[in-house]
């Protein structure tokens, strides 16, 4: 297996690193109680004691609960700094600050199948700051947002000969900047708009908490021919020009639409590192609008409702308006293309009521017309997430997974790439979480000139 020595010297500063042991955090003291005024000395008690007023009923919370909060990447205190000094993030977040980082780290290889067997790294370390400037300067509801990313590594796509990344991990070799946007949250969070630098696959097209437990980009994040028929659905860690409007009425429905700026279309090129700001919307815009539904959602529904397990369902499209390059060659250009998707997912079995273990199942599917121009017109997955398999240990998650793109008839060679995966994640602190992955690739970008590839390795994610 071709293995070079800066990977090598990756590998074993990465080893190094997962070899620390985690840094427990410290117990919480607990708030001082008030003081309690006690009869004096001949004194009788009194009979009626005053009873605290009524508190307001509050809104039922939707934001955090039933929909996943979207704004912070990670969970404010949980990650390496945070546990190392709670104090000085706590003393940040007061004041409307909150720093997040994490870093993905691939070490996979083929041992046989593909083009070439090798074995290679990829990095991906994400890093920004969200500013609640309801707190910081009593502007309620509004947000900025600013993130960058340092992607390393080699791809080992290229070796394998697959059209779906091996690993939705490697996204080149530069430092560029992600995310910057401001964000207004109105009516208890029910409302928000997003204007600025926007990676559109942050929130179209994804089911986070089950597709980020798997490693290949034809699961991880997003349905994956989304982005592999334009890039202008733009995935981490690359962003461009656009607004996003988001309605969530109640904990059943959420609506969301964007529009993105089309054109230029090489915002992903390495040395651009994110800082090309040209836009020319006349030569191309991308919009796209999705509309998801789901049942019992809380705790508290579930509770209410013995036997009754949650799920969702999703539906969108997307429709780009710029020109492109005929795929089989012939020099020509068609203008216009589309994405229609759903996805679905379904709580099967829980232990027990409202449990958070259990096991789920998923689907999804895309379909594009235009096949002059659109590689995969046709795409297909689905998988089962368990989570709390083992119930010793506080959170680990068995992913498995299938996913077939039908390649567009413009391409004469390429049939049907199928993509099996099992992967098993578990945490061995708040901060670091392990996920062993085993991949089997049948006909790699559709081809079977390509042999068909078995791939090992582990996804290492940590959260600083």
């Amino acid at each position: 297996m071709n293995t070079t020595p800066p990977e090598l010297a990756r590998l074993a500063f990465i080893i190094s690193l997962v070899g620390l042991t985690g840094i427990a955090a410290p117990a919480r003291a607990d708030p001082s109680d008030e003081p309690i005024e006690e009869a004096q000395p001949g004194e009788e008690p009194t009979e009626e004691t005053p009873q605290p007023e009524a508190l307001p009923e509050e809104p039922p919370q939707i934001i955090g609960e039933a929909w996943r909060n979207g704004r912070a990447e990670v969970d404010v205190g949980q990650g390496w700094i945070g546990k190392l000094i709670p104090k000085g993030i706590k003393w940040l977040a007061d004041r409307g600050i909150q720093f997040f980082a994490w870093w993905m780290i691939s070490l996979q290889g083929n041992p046989f199948g593909g083009i070439d067997k090798a074995f290679r790294y990829s990095g991906l370390l994400d890093f920004g700051i969200d500013l609640d400037m309801e707190t910081m300067a009593g502007l309620t509801g509004f947000w900025i947002h600013v993130s960058g990313s340092w992607a390393s590594g080699k791809n080992l796509s290229t070796d394998v000969g697959t059209f779906a990344p091996v690993n939705a991990v490697y996204s080149g070799d530069s430092l560029r900047l992600f995310e910057m946007y401001l964000e207004e949250r109105i009516l208890n969070d029910r409302l928000s708009f997003r204007v600025g630098r926007l990676s559109i696959g942050w929130e179209y097209g994804l089911e986070y908490d089950f597709f980020t437990q798997y490693q290949s980009a034809a699961f991880r994040l997003n349905v994956f021919a989304l982005d592999g028929n334009t890039p202008n659905f733009s995935v981490i860690p690359f962003a461009n020009w656009g607004a996003r409007v988001r309605w969530t009425p109640n904990e059943h429905w959420r609506v969301q639409a964007s529009w993105m700026n089309g054109y230029p279309r090489d915002f992903s090129d390495d040395d651009k590192h994110g800082v090309d700001f040209s836009a020319d919307p006349t030569k191309g815009s991308f919009f796209i609008l999705e509309a998801s539904y789901q049942w019992l959602p809380t705790k508290a529904q579930r509770e209410a409702h013995p036997g009754g397990l949650p799920g969702r369902f999703t539906f969108g499209g997307y429709y780009d308006t710029g020109t492109y390059d005929n795929l089989d060659g012939s020099g020509g250009t068609d203008q216009v293309l589309g994405t229609a998707y759903v996805l679905l997912r379904q709580k099967v079995w829980e232990p027990e009521t409202a449990s958070d273990r259990g096991i789920n199942v998923w689907s999804a599917f895309a379909w594009a017309g235009k096949q002059s121009i659109v590689p995969v017109p046709y795409f297909w997955s689905g998988g089962m997430v368990w989570t709390g398999p083992f119930p010793r240990l506080v959170e680990d998650t068995l992913a498995l997974g299938f996913a077939n793109s039908w390649f567009s008839r413009a391409l004469a060679d390429q049939n049907v790439e199928t993509v099996l995966e099992a992967a098993y994640s578990f945490n061995v602190t708040t901060w670091l979480t392990i996920t062993p992955d085993l991949q089997y690739i049948i006909n790699p970008s559709g081809m079977r000139t390509i042999d068909d590839a078995f791939l090992a390795g582990v996804l290492i994610y940590l959260t600083f």
